[in-house]
């Protein structure tokens, strides 16, 4: 996630916190300033924040150890004001493997707060100076606390929670993925128009951005399985874009421009002059940097993206988009090393548009040429 802090890697998944994080480390210090609390004090407020998200990354790793159990890699953690991100690849479809991914962040937090109370329940608590956070409860009691209201709130049914996806796996044993996707969201989305009544005769805002942030997890939900299920059997033949514009690798920086102007293309594939061959990608923001700093007569080779993947025709698209979510917004499309066709976000986009909702017999798809 761009403007995150890389702090740690554990079990091959690299931790980072994100900028916004520090705001919340402002908000401690100014709520400590406010009552009054010593150094000390302020001190303690902030080992307890550092605490809890300890948990939460605790919990995060809980899914993303489970995912990897059934072959899912997770790319990074994230640390955020608002909690932790684990970006999973993706979501198990089936729907055993997406409860136990689901349920085992919380879970997470069930065993944690069990440590906790039986600690202070056989130990005693760690009393604390005067702070926002632990002066009644103590320390590790009021973490406790923390953590059973962190499993109460990820367990609601409603996306993007935990609970939201508990909902659909139990459900998609009996309905299609899909179908089950969309009622869950309902679901959620009834308890978000809930919670924000509740917020607004309450006159609390915390509920309120919550209610909505529920509202619209749920659309978005409903929306990715919608688009899964649109391309469902779909190969990256019948979307890629196969009128395009090619540059030999020989070319200059200055003839680049002109193609890029000439054919309001913004990315063009590289090639070898003689056999056609795909070298590279010319990416526009590539070039543009380049034409800055370097004499136009440089040929495209010196600038050209050489590490993409390349996807054959015949990958699935469910595939291919991971791949593109991971790379440049373009890729190229090979057969035994002929440059074929290009896949971007937009072919994608244009696909979904017109085929997310298709009448009964009337998908098209272009037809292939054996």
């Amino acid at each position: 996630m761009k403007g995150s802090l890389r702090i740690a890697r554990l079990f091959g998944i690299d931790v980072a916190i994100h900028w916004t994080f520090l705001l919340l480390v402002v908000y401690v210090v100014f709520l400590s300033t406010r009552q009054q609390a010593s150094l000390a004090g302020t001190l303690v407020a902030l080992a307890f924040i550092g605490g809890v998200f300890t948990c939460v990354v605790l919990h995060e790793f809980g899914h993303a150890l489970t995912a990897r159990a059934f072959g899912v890699k997770t790319r990074h953690i994230t640390i955020l004001p608002i909690g932790g991100v684990a970006a999973l690849e993706r979501m198990p479809t089936k729907p055993g493997q997406e409860l136990l991914v689901a349920v085992a962040g919380p879970a997470v937090n069930v065993v944690i707060a069990a440590v906790l109370l039986a600690g202070v329940l056989l130990v005693g608590d760690v009393k604390t100076p005067q702070n926002p956070f632990t002066q009644s409860t103590g320390f590790f009691g009021m973490l406790a606390l923390v953590n059973i209201a962190l499993v109460v709130f990820n367990m609601l049914p409603a996306f993007p929670m935990d609970g939201g996806r508990v909902l659909r796996a139990l459900l998609a044993f009996r309905l299609e993925y899909a179908r089950a996707t969309r009622v869950a969201a309902m679901v959620g989305r009834v308890m978000a128009v809930g919670l924000l009544v509740w917020g607004v005769m309450a006159g609390n805002p915390v509920l309120m951005i919550i209610a909505v942030f529920v509202y619209m997890g749920g659309g978005a939900e409903a929306a990715a399985a919608t688009q899964r299920a649109a391309m469902q059997g779909t190969l990256v033949g019948d979307v890629m874009q196969t009128s395009f514009r090619t540059i030999p690798s020989e070319a200059s920086l200055a003839e680049a421009a002109d193609a890029v102007i000439a054919s309001s293309q913004r990315d063009l594939p590289v090639v070898d002059a003689y056999s056609g061959r795909f070298e590279g990608l010319l990416r526009h923001d590539d070039l543009a940097g380049a034409l800055s700093s370097l004499d136009a007569g440089t040929p495209v080779s010196s600038v050209m993206q050489t590490n993409l993947p390349t996807l054959p025709p015949d990958t699935p698209m469910l595939d291919a988009i991971e791949v593109l979510r991971l790379n440049p917004p373009v890729l190229p499309v090979t057969h035994a090393g002929d440059l074929v066709g290009m896949l971007s976000v937009g072919n994608v986009n244009e696909f979904l548009l017109l085929h997310a909702t298709p009448r009964p017999g009337q998908r098209i798809r272009r037809s292939r040429e054996d």
